[in-house]
């Protein structure tokens, strides 16, 4: 008895369709674990690469940065470029020009521990003896040190502003929130403090109203801003670097062998409906 074509090509149609949609979460899987990787890596050739400029390039005078050919290192004091324009850290409530923070909770199992996090920076004034330079950082040109305390969920309340937690109403009564230990981590850079900045100092074309007629920018992701010593800086950023550099490329390495795998599959299925 002759088969019905129509018939032969919908099964066929349907096993192909049933095999693609099979391997489709794993090519998924495969194309983020990369994404995250290559991120990752990224991310980690620069901390290296920050961590040796600041650990190698040696402090000028401010008079001396803009005559400087390349990049350069500058010490000095901080100030905001106006009265009033700073910020204020959210947990010490310090008055700053750019501040990190995370707070987070031990959990029980694999409870998401995190509870609120952010950066945030200004434009800055760097002043010596010598000289004025305005600073104007991103966030990834930031390298603050830290400071961790540990305190109750009923302290948290009291350090930090309730509006910052983004916590469900249910949480207030949630015994086990606030009776476990909570990490508030938090690192700023005041005014007045010391600041250590690497990057190039360029003439800018009219003096701006902060009164600096040199600036320094993160053009070609070459601005580093830390508040402590720059070679405690450098081990910081440099570590930070090379861990999340191993971790791109486990993850890189994972997601490319997944999407192969699976690309593989894809292929070998087409090849069995092509040969019917």
């Amino acid at each position: 008895m002759p088969v019905d074509s129509t018939l032969v090509g919908t099964v066929l149609f349907g096993v192909l369709t049933l095999g693609v949609y099979g391997v489709l979460p794993g090519v998924a899987g495969g194309v983020i674990a990369t994404a995250i990787g290559v991120a990752a890596t990224t991310s980690g050739l620069k901390g290296i690469r920050d961590g040796w400029r600041l650990s190698t390039i040696d402090a000028v005078p401010l008079r001396e940065a803009v005559a400087a050919d390349g990049l350069v290192r500058i010490q000095g004091t901080v100030r905001s470029p106006r009265s009033g324009d700073t910020l204020v850290s959210p947990i010490r409530g310090e008055e700053c020009v750019a501040y990190e923070y995370n707070i987070t909770r031990q959990v029980q199992g694999t409870g998401d521990p995190s509870i609120d996090a952010g950066i945030r920076c200004s434009p800055f004034i760097v002043a010596d003896e010598t000289r004025e330079i305005y600073v104007d950082p991103t966030d990834e040109s930031l390298s603050l040190d830290h400071e961790i305390d540990t305190v109750t969920g009923a302290d948290l309340l009291e350090r930090v502003d309730e509006a910052r937690l983004d916590l469900e109403p249910s949480a207030h009564t949630d015994s086990g929130l606030f009776n476990s230990p909570i990490e508030l981590v938090e690192g700023t850079l005041g005014v007045g403090e010391r600041v250590h900045v690497v990057g190039e100092a360029h003439t800018a074309p009219e003096r701006g109203a902060a009164g600096a007629d040199v600036v320094m920018t993160p053009e070609e992701g070459h601005l580093i801003v830390a508040n402590d010593e720059p070679e405690s800086a450098a081990l910081r950023t440099g570590a930070r670097g090379l861990f999340l550099l191993v971790l791109g490329i486990a993850f890189s390495g994972i997601g490319l062998v997944t999407l192969a795998a699976n690309l593989g599959s894809i292929v070998e299925i087409l090849q069995v409906v092509g040969s019917v």
